[in-house]
């Protein structure tokens, strides 16, 4: 517990209170900031994050109020949450995420400064975009329930829709170019294993991994069995006209489908 002057007002300041607040938060920016990125963080690197990024809260303490101040620790939090929430890929895709977790972190304080400068609601205090509210337990423990209920429902509908999407895919290896229906499947999660790249599975009428491209082995696993599938890095990755900026891996092998030339891994589109 801290006492905390605001505006000639003083505040006593529950600290497990700010931590469980700005965890919420946190975690809502990181939802938002994967949706923008077309990326599919796993929940636990997302708790994680917002765990720890809910610590760069105890900042209202420091006494320091100023922009300057508060958008360096957006900046250097939203490196750190970065990292964490979405892993290093490659420095561009870092850069991207952690501005994109920095775009989203002002686009809510500026929400929050907004209502606390036009209602002024009792017992809540923003100091550095931080903000802090003194609620019922009840009531803020009710309130997290029903946001997790709704970003679970709307991540549900949300893969759903992905699951069934038959998409056109055109993809280039060693400067050649190749075209193909392809299907979006949340099934799919195939990755190079030392970058964590996604993998397409690609119809061998379509695409074969020829001895001279350099490969990388992809371990798989089916009902009751367990194999290896070979894979190439793509030069260039098209789906239905839009280019994918990832790292993503073609591997070669029947699909068994004759509408289907291949699958793709919905993390490519996320």
């Amino acid at each position: 517990m801290c006492h905390n002057d605001c505006g000639g007002i003083a505040t006593v300041v529950y600290v497990d209170v700010l931590l469980f607040i700005n965890t919420v938060v946190t975690y809502a920016v990181l939802i938002t900031a994967e949706k923008l990125i077309k990326r599919d963080a796993k929940p636990i690197r997302l708790i994680a994050a917002a765990m720890i990024g809910s610590l760069f809260s105890l900042v209202i303490f420091i006494g320091i109020n100023s922009v300057l101040f508060s958008f360096a620790v957006k900046a250097v939090s939203s490196l750190l949450l970065s990292a964490i929430a979405f892993r290093f890929v490659s420095l561009r895709e870092y850069l991207k995420n952690t501005l994109a977790c920095i775009g989203v972190s002002v686009a809510y304080s500026g929400v929050f400064i907004l209502i606390y400068q036009l209602f002024k609601p009792p017992n809540m205090i923003v100091i550095n975009d931080v903000p802090y509210f003194e609620f019922n337990p009840l009531i803020l423990l009710g309130s997290t329930a029903v946001i997790y209920l709704l970003l679970a429902l709307f991540h549900k509908l949300f893969r759903e829709r992905i699951k069934s999407t038959v998409v056109r895919l055109r993809f280039t290896v060693n400067s050649q170019e190749y075209s193909c229906v392809a299907k979006v499947d949340t099934g799919c999660n195939l990755t190079e294993p030392f970058s964590g790249a996604p993998v397409i599975i690609a119809d061998e009428k379509v695409f074969r991994i020829t001895d001279d491209l350099p490969k990388r082995v992809i371990p798989y696993t089916s009902v009751g069995s367990a194999s290896i599938l070979y894979a190439v890095k793509a030069d260039r990755i098209v789906i239905d006209g839009a280019p994918i900026d990832k790292t993503v891996y073609i591997a070669s092998s029947p699909i068994g489908d004759d509408h289907i030339e291949a699958i793709i891994n919905s993390e490519i589109l996320r």
